[in-house]
Order: C-alpha cells, then structure tokens, then sequence
C-alpha cells in the first residue's frame, strides 16, 4: 500500500503537467484512500497489543503505567457503599502481566473509585486492575476495572503541566466572577465541560445550541481572525501575521486541548492561511477535504465521533449553500441580518440527519436560539482569551475581561432558558436510519424551497398568466381574485412569503403532534412483551421515560421502546440482578440516552454487561435503596425497599420496590403504579408493615411480583387493591407463571389482569379518571 500511494503521487505530478484531469480525479481519490487507510492499518496493529489481549482473554489482574489523555468524570456509585465511581481516557505505556512486562501504547478507559477524582489530563501514574474486552472498533483497547488507588510518577516542569496550571488560574478566576452563567463561560473559552452544571447541559440540548457548551471549531477562527487582524492593524506584514495567527492558533488547541471539531478547524485554518500566502486564495472545499484526510491519517478514530462528523457537515453546510442562502435571504434582508440568519441555517440543514442518529427529537427553535446567541460568541471567545493570557502575564488585568465573558455567557444561557420553555420546543423524531433520511430530505425541501423558491413561484405566475390569456381569448370572462383582479398568486412580498411559510410551519407542527398524539406514544405505563422477564416503562414526557428492568434480551427491550417512541430514559431501575431482569440492559441503552441507572442485589459487582454498557454511555449508577426518590417531568418516584439494614435472604427478596405517581393534571387525579421485581412473600410482608401509608392509599397500577409466581405472596394484593394488575410473563412458559392462586387473588380483589403472555406488549393510559388498558395481540 504505501509503494501504491508513492507510485499514485508520482503518476498525479505526470499527470497535472499533462492537465489530463480524466486521469487525475480517480488518481487524486485512489491516493487519499492510501493515505488514510495505510497509518490506520498501522494504527489498528499499533493499538493491538497481545499480553493485553491475553490478559483480557485470561480475565487476570494487571499492573500498568499509565498516562491520562482526560480529566476524570463521575458517572457512577459503588455497588457496597454507594461511593461515588470516576471514568477517565489514558494510554497504557507499559505492564504486567503473569510476570511477564510488556510495553505498549494502546488507549484504554479506566474505572475506578473515588480515589481517582484528581486524576488530570496529562498525569502518568501506576496501578493495577482487571482488563475487559470493548467492542470491536472501538478507539478504546480495553475497559481496565481499577482495583488501587492511582499512584501518581512525579514529571519534570515542562509545557503541559504550564498549560495545566493556567487552565487552573483560569477556572478559578471564572468561579470568582459571580455571574449566573453556570459554569458556561469556561466551556466555551477553554473547553473546561465539567464546569458547566447537567441542568443547563439539557437546557442547551433541548435548543440546538449543544455545540455552545464547549469550544468549537468556530472559536478556532474567532481566535485566527483577531490575531491576523491586530497584526495587519499594527502594519506588520502579511506572512509575520500569519505566523502569529497559526501560533496563537497552537497556543488555544494546546489550551483547550485537541477536541475532534478544535483539530479539524485548526488544521483547516492553518492550511488556509498557507494558501492565502501562496496566492492559491480561498479554496475551503479543498481545504475541508485536505484537513478530513490529514486528520484521519492521524487518528482513524475521528471518523466515528459524532463531534467531529457534526463540525464536517456544518463546515460543508457553511461553504457550499451558505453564500447561497446570505444571497438569497438578502434580497429583502439587510445584508448583515441575512449573513447572520445563513450561517446556522446552513449548518442545520447539513446537520440534522446526523442529530436524528444521535437523539430522534427536532428541537423546534434551533435556529432562531442561534441567530440570538450568535453575536455572543465571538465576544466570549475574544475576550475570556484575553483574560486567560493576561491571568499568564498580569493576573490584576484579567477580572474585567472575565467578567465579561462571564456575563456574555450568561446571556447565551438565558437564551436557551427562554427557547426551552417556549411551546413545543422539541417536537419527537423517527430513530435511525429513516429518521436521518426523513430528516435529509426535509433539509433537501427547505434548502430547494429558500434558493429555487422565487424562480418556481415565477413560473407558477407565468404559466397562471398565460393560462388565464388563453381563457379570455376563447371568450371567456376574465377571472377575478379580488383587488389584483386577474391574478391568480398574490403578489406578496418576500417578507409576506416568509411569514406565511412560518405560518404553515407552525400548523404543521400542531398536526403532526396531534397526529402523533394519537399513536404508540398516547400511552402512560407499558407493560413490554420481553418473554419471560420483565421490562415496563413509565412516560415522563414526549420521547421520554423512566424504565424498570430491561428483560432477558438487548432486542426485544430496544424494540419495544422503539414502538414507545422512547429516545431518553430519565431513570432505569434494575429492581434486582436477575438474567431475566437485566440481560437486556444493552437494548435499553441502544441509541438513547440513559440519564441515571438505579440498581438493587445481594451481589458484590455489578455484572460486567451493565458495568460495560453504563460506563461507556457515561451513566451516573448508584444503588436503590428506601428513600431514594426524584421527579422527572410529572412523575414522582420514591423507593420503598429495601430498607437500610434489612438483611435480603435471597435476590429476589433485593428487589427495588419503586412507588410512581404519575400526576393528574388540575381537577383529576393523580395514577399510583406500584413495582415490585421478584419480591417474596416474606420480604413483602416486612413491606408491608414499614411503609403502613402504602396500604392505607392504595394503589391503581399493580406490577405482580415475580411474574405471578405463588411465591409472591398474595398480602399485597389483598392489601393494596390495584385497580389493574399487570403480569410479566413469558408465553407459554415452563415455570407455570402465572400461578392459579395469584389469579384467584386478583379476580377476588376486583383487578383487571392484563398479561403479557396473553396480550403481548400492555400500554394503560389515563385520562385522570379512567384507565384504558390495551395490548398488541
């Protein structure tokens, strides 16, 4: 490959200085996918390595060497003590293993306690841990379950620990500040994303200004631009303006440090500045595609992050249709409002098929929360660079400019705020592969309708002009259409055009809600057909919900909360860590997001599936026990048991029991689900006697212990009173679930029994009154 790459170079020079372009075009293809795909074949040996795979195979401990290439983030708690757990990237230089020392440089993530919480990016430190496989493809090497404390290797003062104590003095000058940004200002000048707090990482989410939250490639040109820019002012030539823009440039990646969208940009931004001094001018396509390769020639990895595939689309959104759109829009937009509305038009038209795959909603006021946040960026970005340099040079200078980043900061926050407590500000989405290509083909419509739209509605008039001659000329009397007469289109202006399109857009989206309305996601508690186990949910909102269990398989579980139309799981509750419970956690994380993860066992660990599954998506986990208890949306969730210092004879008798009020909106009343996982008669006796209100209310919703089993006791449901009892069971299952003496049970009690066996998958909704209880058999 690498004498085919050198042969394809040389075959292009012949060929530019005979301009036969026939030739060049595939050769130019054939010789970029050398260049890429050689150091990735080098890259994938280089990251193999086979005492590390041995280890994996052999599931041994090891010891290791390592240095962090992140901050440490907390994403869970300790299945004993509820300790909080901490993740982080490193490299792993050199091992043991069986005795044996290797050297190695393979990425890896590391798991470990509490005690790995001052772990910073560029730290190299020893310890030792259990390695477990990843999936293939992945950047990651292997997961290394941490079993010790990190032992930090002292280094010698160099440019990268400078670098780290600026950033330091700079998140403690912004913390000083006082402004209500919530720790926004220091993600968007140096990428320091731990600062900024979850609620308004939603926030921004739910607004399409996610790409706020932290530097982007856009700041990356802020930075250039105002550095080349002073230069000129101050009348120093143009290659010396150059070199100090390329090296402010370093400066901000090394600052920052090397994100996806911060590499693509900068090396996009250094290619350009080389073309301008070589007078080649401003080839951005060509320097898009340049950079994409350089980059991936370097870490093949970039090519399956959605960060650095989401800055590629923008920036080809900005550099083919933006000039287009600004031209078009300036026909009756003042030419500065029009650039201002075209930059994010473009990159959101390019970039929604790629959103739809990481989360299936729409947020409905994506553009318009860009357009007011826009002018705020670059004045963040300038002026909280210009306090990190002057807290290097003159720390007493530094605290006007922060603050007024900080306040800038605050001001885009708010512009989320409002945006996401506007009507309808996320409208839900089709998932995967259809919903990208619906949302491509909506970009498709709008980008047609904004640049082909007055050229077609001339020709309508035309032809409706034309039509309307040959009527009068057969005798006809003329058409009328009142004070325009004979006009069959209104001659409205292009403000008028505009309106009237967000006037249908609007309409649009109240049909499409109602229609939505109507369909899988009219439901309030679900009842999923997963075979013999269990996996319900509960609606916290459009698109989102709060699941218990996740059956015995990935797929079944995925599916059914595919046909829930669920992207965002407020809340998974693993009731207790039976196969049949959790052995399909996998399909509940499938292309969604899964906030917090509650769990309740007997056991030690967590299984390596949930552990596996949980750390790489990023979820905070943390044991279920009595008093626990949220609000998500209109749901109230409170764990009743186990409580502290109840000794749980068997896992089954560790099951979660989870109380959820799903609250009524003014004059109806409130629907009270009760679930259970495999509780025993014992263990719900002591229920029972520890939570007296639960009886004396009552109950609407009855999720039966243990599939019916008869070892479930029938005191609750004598108790309680449900007004439905849903039971979870495999379809003609060898266990004989659900017994005849639960059945009995129930039908004395006066519930209506909906099985899963039966009925397939079971959704109840409510009315506040009612419930309607129906299945998909």
């Amino acid at each position: 490959m690498l004498a085919l790459g050198a042969l394809t170079f040389v075959t292009i020079a012949v060929c530019s200085r005979n301009n036969s372009p026939v030739v060049l075009m595939p050769l130019v293809a054939l010789a970029a996918a050398a260049m890429v795909s050689i150091p990735t074949a080098a890259h994938v040996a280089h990251r193999s390595s086979a005492p590390l795979a041995a280890a994996i195979a052999a599931q041994t401990h090891i010891t290791v060497n390592l240095r962090a290439t992140s901050d440490a983030q907390e994403i869970s708690a300790d299945a004993q003590d509820g300790a909080p757990r901490w993740i982080l990237e490193a490299d792993l230089l050199e091992g043991t293993s069986g005795g044996f020392r290797f050297t190695a440089d393979t990425p890896v993530i590391v798991l470990g306690g509490n005690e790995w919480s001052s772990v910073k990016h560029g730290d190299q430190l020893r310890t030792a841990g259990k390695p477990l496989a990843t999936d293939p493809g992945d950047r990651a090497g292997a997961l290394l379950i941490a079993s010790t404390s990190p032992d930090l290797i002292p280094e010698q003062p160099g440019a990268e620990s400078l670098i780290e104590e600026l950033r330091e003095r700079f998140l403690a000058l912004s913390a000083s500040t006082g402004a209500p940004d919530d720790g926004l200002m220091p993600g968007m000048v140096i990428g320091a994303r731990a600062s900024v707090s979850q609620q308004l990482v939603d926030t921004m989410k739910a607004t399409g200004l996610t790409h706020l939250t932290a530097v982007s490639g856009a700041n990356c040109s802020y930075v250039l631009a105002f550095v080349f820019i002073l230069c000129r002012a101050c009348r120093l030539p143009r290659w010396t303006a150059a070199v100090a823009g390329i090296t402010a440039l370093v400066g901000f990646v090394l600052l920052v440090r090397p994100e996806p969208s911060v590499l693509r940009a900068a090396v996009m931004g250094a290619i350009g500045v080389l073309a301008v001094l070589t007078g080649r001018g401003r080839l951005s396509m060509t320097l898009l595609f340049l950079s994409i390769a350089a980059l991936l020639t370097v870490d093949p990895w970039l090519s399956v992050e959605y960060a650095f595939i989401l800055s590629v689309a923008a920036t080809c959104g900005l550099v083919l249709v933006g000039p287009l759109l600004a031209s078009q829009l300036g026909a009756f937009l003042a030419p500065s409002v029009a650039q201002l509305v075209a930059v994010p038009l473009a990159a959101q038209l390019f970039c929604s098929p790629v959103l739809a795959l990481i989360q299936p909603s729409l947020p409905t006021y994506s553009l318009p929360a860009n357009i007011a946040a826009s002018p705020l960026v670059p004045f963040i970005t300038i002026a909280g660079m210009v306090s990190v340099v002057l807290v290097a040079l003159a720390p007493g200078a530094a605290l006007p400019f922060a603050l007024g980043a900080a306040w800038a900061a605050a001001g885009v926050a708010q512009i989320a705020r409002f945006f996401a407590a506007a009507p309808h500000a996320s409208i839900p989405w089709p998932s995967g592969t259809g919903g990208a290509l619906l949302s491509a083909l909506g970009s498709a419509v709008v980008l047609a309708v904004v640049v082909r739209g007055p050229d077609m509605l001339t020709w309508v008039r035309a032809t409706c002009h034309s039509t309307h001659a040959r009527i009068r000329a057969r005798g006809a009397p003329p058409m009328k259409s009142g004070r325009r007469g004979g006009r069959l289109i209104p001659q409205l202006t292009p403000v008028a055009w505009v309106a009237a399109g967000c006037i249908a857009g609007v309409v649009g989206i109240l049909v499409w809600n109602g229609v939505r309305g109507h369909g899988p996601e009219d439901w309030t508690v679900a009842a999923c057909d997963v075979g013999q186990g269990d996996g319900l949910a509960v609606r916290t909102g459009p698109g989102s919900a709060i699941v218990f269990d996740a059956g015995p398989e990935a797929g079944p579980m995925d599916a059914c909360l595919d046909h829930l139309r669920v992207d965002t799981v407020d809340l998974l509750v693993l009731t207790h860590l039976h196969e049949d419970h959790y052995g399909g956690v996998a399909g509940v994380f499938a292309d969604r997001s899964v906030s917090r993860l509650l769990y309740s066992t007997t056991e030690e660990t967590l299984p390596e599936s949930v552990q596996q599954v949980s750390a790489h998506a990023g979820t905070t986990v943390a044991p279920a026990t009595a008093g626990t208890a949220g609000t998500t949306g209109d749901v109230e969730w409170s764990v009743l048991w186990p409580a502290p210092g109840n000794f749980a004879a068997s896992e089954n008798d560790a099951s979660a029991v989870v109380l959820a009020t799903v609250h009524g909106r003014s004059g109806t009343s409130d629907l009270r689900i009760l679930f259970t996982g495999d509780l025993e008669e014992d263990a719900a006796n002591r229920l029972l006697r520890d939570q007296p209100a639960l009886s004396a209310e009552g109950i609407d919703v009855l999720k039966v212990a243990h599939h019916g089993a008869r070892n479930g006791g029938t005191a609750i449901i004598e108790s309680l009173s449900p007004r439905v009892a849903l039971i979870s069971a495999g379809r003609r299952n060898d266990y004989g679930h659900p017994h005849q003496e639960t059945l009995a049970a129930l039908e004395g009690s006066g519930a209506y029994v909906a099985r899963t066996d039966l009925a397939g998958t079971i959704l109840i909704r409510t009315d506040g009154d009612s419930l309607q209880v129906r299945g998909s058999r």
